[in-house]
This record gives structure tokens, sequence and C-alpha cells, in this order.
């Protein structure tokens, strides 16, 4: 030991700044994980003493097991599989299965580190280089990589749609679609009365098939998720979610559609030289607090359209009464901003977005599309904070639900 010393301390003398810092890291590196690994051995060997008694006793009636040597093994810490030494127990001719070494293997917690690891945008390929590699790391493969987020993602897909929210009752459901690998994921994202957001199911299908749209809503209800007697809907104006939200709601459900996609529809039919003057008047229309002001306001822009182009104008007229719902039911002006448009669920996938693109082969037959969209929602969702101005939820709720009252009863 007195010789390693010196040999370090040689070593040391002679390193440069940045040497000494690689050098002092990787030994404590080492140190520690050597730390781990006795550790390990020594729990496992407590175990063996229980079944075997101590080592080199005579083996009596009471023991139920002998010692059989030891083989090579290995235990998951730390993201990686870590070498040690296994003792094993025998008896009657056969292994007695260590219940602390099966435990120590269990891939659960590395498979939940491949999946975070994987989802961050680190290829399988690449994940054996990112572990910090010891003298007792194994590493991993390609393929076993491959393996371990295959599973992690399906549990996360399988927990995201299985979910049943006991203790939340949502009164807004926004529904939209994201593109990957050729097919499109179904969302739906709910907001309870607390103004918190939950992905509520993840379906793959088309946002333009109206039995994809009411499969997702069949499967949310059949889990028992509550809702409120009335229901704000927001979507981006496909008519399959318009038609399954109709269907499945029924007379219950207000249906806002996203102003921002009526508007590039409405751009997209516009001559360029007029898309500064239309987005000027079509904000000044929506900020309007009144219902009724702003419906006047946007059937000024209508008419104005129509000197311009006839498909603007009709596009335009088409949607009105769709993007104005939140001013028909009386939602104030701070609260809009969260539900005028699709936001809720676009921002949830613009960071996924961009590590789905990552993704150069993909398996249309299986559930790979389904299952990285729905462990990427899954972990966007641990960093969800509650809607803007979720503090006026309550007393819009008040007046909204009221009105559901008196109509029924008027009914």
């Amino acid at each position: 030991m007195r010789t390693e010393n010196k040999r370090e301390e040689s070593q040391t003398q002679s390193m440069g700044p940045e040497d000494f810092r690689d050098f002092v890291r990787l030994e404590l590196r080492n140190r520690v994980q050597n730390f781990a690994v006795l550790y390990v051995e020594e729990l496992i060997g407590e175990e063996l003493m229980a079944l075997c008694g101590r080592a080199g006793a005579q083996i009596g009636k009471r023991n139920l097991a002998h010692r059989g040597g030891s083989q090579p093994g290995w235990v998951a810490l730390d993201g990686q599989r870590i070498r040690i030494q296994k003792q094993r127990a025998r008896k009657e001719g056969r292994e007695i299965r260590s219940e602390r070494y099966a435990a120590l293997q269990d891939r659960r917690d590395l498979r939940a580190h491949v999946e975070q690891v994987m989802l961050a945008g680190i290829s399988t390929r690449g994940y054996d280089v990112l572990l910090d590699k010891t003298e007792s790391s194994l590493g991993f493969s390609k393929s076993a990589v491959s393996r371990e987020f295959v599973k992690a993602s399906r549990e996360s897909l399988n927990e995201l749609n299985s979910r049943t929210f006991p203790d939340q009752t949502f009164w807004c459901i926004v529904l939209d679609g994201i593109a990957f690998g050729g097919s499109i994921a179904i969302v739906a994202l709910g907001v309870d009365t607390s103004g918190e957001k939950h992905f509520l199911g993840v379906s793959e299908g088309s946002t333009e098939n109206f039995e994809t749209c009411m499969n997702l809503l069949q499967s949310i209800s059949a889990r028992g998720v509550k809702f409120t007697d009335r229901v704000l809907t927001v979507m981006d104006g496909s008519k399959a979610l318009e038609k399954a939200v109709h269907q499945f709601f029924g007379d219950t459900a207000e249906r806002q559609l996203c102003y921002l996609h009526r508007m590039r529809n409405v751009l997209a039919k516009l001559p360029r030289k007029y898309h500064g003057e239309f987005c000027r008047r079509y904000r000044r229309a929506f900020a309007a607090n009144r219902y009724e002001d702003a419906e006047e306001e946007m059937n000024k822009i209508v008419l104005w359209l129509q000197s311009l182009s006839f498909s603007a104008a009709e596009s335009l007229k088409d949607g009105i009464h769709g993007i104005l719902t939140l001013h028909k039911i009386g939602m104030g002006s701070a609260l809009r901003l969260s539900f005028y448009t699709t936001n809720l669920i676009d921002s949830a996938f613009s960071n996924p977005r961009s590590h789905l693109n990552r993704v150069k082969r993909t398996q249309p037959k299986t559930d790979q599309v389904l299952r990285w969209v729905g462990a990427l929602l899954y972990e966007q969702e641990k960093q969800f904070r509650r809607v803007r101005s979720y503090r006026s939820i309550s007393n819009f709720l008040i007046t909204f639900l009221q009105k559901d009252v008196a109509e029924k009863k008027s009914a």
C-alpha cells in the first residue's frame, strides 16, 4: 500500500493542472464505485450467511444449504452494469436463488435511466459512450439499450393511457395531433378545476378520422375520468374532431376553434401584401371583451376581405362563431390567453418534436410511434405549470356551470 502511494505521489507531481484534475476525478469515481461493489458483495454475503452459516463451519442439521464457490456476476447501479463476484449457495445439487442478488439485477431503475437519456436525444449507439466507465463497468450493447428503451417507453405509454385521476375533475379538454414518422398521434389534454394540466390519452390515427377521435374519447370515459356538467373543448377545426366531440359530449360541450389555425387558413388564401393589415385587424377584433363587439369587428373584416379574395373571406366567415366561443361564454380576457388556441398542447409538442425528428427509422407496423410520443409527453408533463390566470378559473366556472343549470331548467 505504501509502495502504491509513493507511485501515485510521483505520478501526480509530474502532472499539469488539467491532467491532475482528470486524475483526481477518475480516481475518486473508481474508489466510490469500488466501495459500492464491496458494499453490494457484503449485502449478498449476509444473505449467504443466513443460508449456509459461517464460512468453514461444519454443515449441521440446521444448515439449509452449503457454499458452492463463486462466479462472475453483475448488478445494475447508476445506469450501467457493474461487475461483481457473486457467492453461490447450493442444496441437494441445486443452486439456491439469492433474493438480494436478483433485486440488485432488477432493471427497472436502469430502464428509467435509459428512457431519460434516450428522450434527451442520445442514440442507442451513443449510450455506452456516455457512461462514466470505471474498472468494474461492463457497459451496454446498442441492442440491449434499445430493448430497455422499448420496455420503458411502453410502460410510460400504458401509464399515460390508463390513469383515472380520482381526485380531479376536468372542465376543459384540448385535442390536437402531432406528426411523427409518417403517422399522426392524436393527443387529449385536460385542465382541471385548479388549473393543472394533464395528458388524458394518446392514440395513433388521423385528426380527419372520426372513428379514431371517437375511440380516444371513449377510452378516456371508460377509465372513469370525471368532467364537469358543461365542458369547454379546444381544437384546430378538424371536422372529424368536431363531430366526435359533438357526439360524445352532446350539447354540454362549448367548442372553441383555434384562433391561430383560422388565421393561417385565411392568410394561405390572401395575397401576401395584405397579410400585415389582416393580422392587425384580426387581433384587434379578437381583443374586444364583449361578444357582440368582437363579432361586429370580424364581420367588418369579412366585408374587407370580399374585395380582395372570395376564398379568404369565406374561410373567415365560416369560422367566426367557432373562434369567438370564449367571448360568448363570458371568459375574461386574461384567462382567454390560455384557451383561444391549441398552444396548451403545441407548446408541449415543441420539445418532443425536436427529439422525434432525430429518429431516422420508424416502424409503422409496431407501436413505435405511440411509444415515443407517449413517453415524451409523459416526461414533458412533469414540467407542467398551471395555466395562466388559474386563480380566476373558480369564478369563471360559477357562471359557466350556472348557465348550464339554468338551460336545463328551462328545457
